[in-house]
């Protein structure tokens, strides 16, 4: 498993979930991963990348990891008791079972923006609303 805790992003990622979580908490959106170096061929790590994603939506916040987070004079409780709840689903991204047919690999995320906005920084990808 490369992730092993699922603080192992971008700190902005919480604050932008936690603006999701009380002024968006309906809304849908769409994400696809794009590798942006060109001549990387992703093809022979499908079946890991699928491992990897199945390892990640297998996390939880330790209670450590909520107490940091709640330390922070920026993050409000309920967040932070809402991610105590909290954990990516695979429903969510679809890793293909083989590469498109210019070799390259796409995962599609698609879903409640507040349930999947934690793949974003894995995928470095475009957001697309989809509501």
């Amino acid at each position: 498993m490369i992730i092993s805790s699922l603080l192992d992003t971008d700190l902005y990622k919480f604050t932008m979930m936690q603006v999701v979580l009380h002024h968006f908490p309906g809304a849908n959106v769409e994400y696809r991963f794009k590798c942006r170096n060109a001549g990387i061929d992703l093809t022979p790590y499908v079946d890991e990348i699928r491992r990897e994603v199945e390892s990640l939506c297998t996390l939880r916040f330790s209670e450590a990891e909520l107490e940091y987070l709640r330390a922070m004079r920026f993050i409000k409780s309920d967040f932070v008791d809402f991610l105590g709840l909290f954990q990516l689903n695979t429903k969510y991204i679809t890793v293909p079972p083989s590469p498109l047919a210019n070799g390259e690999v796409e995962n599609d995320i698609r879903g409640p923006w507040l349930h999947q906005i934690l793949f974003e920084i894995t995928e470095h990808t475009h957001v697309k609303e989809i509501n």
